[in-house]
């Protein structure tokens, strides 16, 4: 399609978010002698993606999310667990596990080889910073930005633009943001005005409020847009 500028989310999208979430949560818990569970993952992640949107909208800070999603656990769990502290074990722990999914890295360094690439993604700067140190993924990124960093979240159009700034480049029409949010990654390409491709693999229907420029249901079916 020859797009000269391919944006990617991280969470979801290029790195299996929700292994490293399990194996997080299950390592801080056990600091505090507590076996996690599938009630507690389950209760957690119901917590966190509703503070997540809330996030997106605006209506709670990165700072109150991070403990704020502890917090509603431990009350839920009735778990006497100061949900401060607990939010520091977890973010030390989730910049530690997880990986990029199956086919993420041949992607990344098939598009690497075709146009520029930038990483836009919601997240802590201590956890984000960690995972692409630990799992040795800055070298496929040309420009990165990390909300907890930059003070700009997606689908605000501001950190799209920071992108193309950090980029050198000015021609939206030669942009291509993936990712695997709906609320966040094709939402924001909307609002700044840039085509846009909805990892989907769980097959999914595309909500009549969203109309991302490409559907894909697999990491590779990616390279043939680019």
């Amino acid at each position: 399609m020859g797009y000269e500028i391919a944006l990617f989310d991280l969470d979801s999208t290029l790195f299996d978010s929700e292994l490293s979430e399990k194996l997080a949560l299950s390592a801080s818990f056990d600091q505090y002698e507590i076996k996690s569970s599938h009630h507690l993952l389950k209760t957690y992640r119901a917590i966190n993606s509703g503070l997540w949107l809330d996030f997106e909208n605006k209506a709670i800070t990165l700072p109150e999310l991070r403990i704020e999603r502890f917090q509603r656990l431990c009350d839920e769990l009735r778990f006497n667990i100061n949900a401060e502290e607990l939010a520091d074990v977890y973010e030390s722990n989730l910049g530690k596990f997880g990986g990029l999914y199956h086919d993420a890295e041949k992607l990344l360094s098939n598009v690497k080889e075709k146009s520029k690439v930038g990483l836009i993604t919601n997240g802590l700067e201590s956890v984000q910073k960690a995972r692409l140190s630990n799992f040795n993924l800055t070298r496929y990124f040309d420009a990165i930005l990390i909300s907890g960093e930059c003070g700009m979240s997606k689908p605000d159009p501001l950190i799209f633009q920071a992108s193309l700034d950090l980029l050198g480049h000015k021609q939206k029409n030669s942009v291509l943001m993936i990712g695997d949010s709906l609320s966040s990654d094709i939402a924001g390409a909307e609002n700044f005005g840039i085509d846009s491709c909805w990892y989907n693999p769980q097959c999914l229907d595309t909500p009549s409020a969203h109309s991302p420029t490409f559907v894909v249901n697999s990491l590779l079916e990616i390279d043939s847009l680019i």
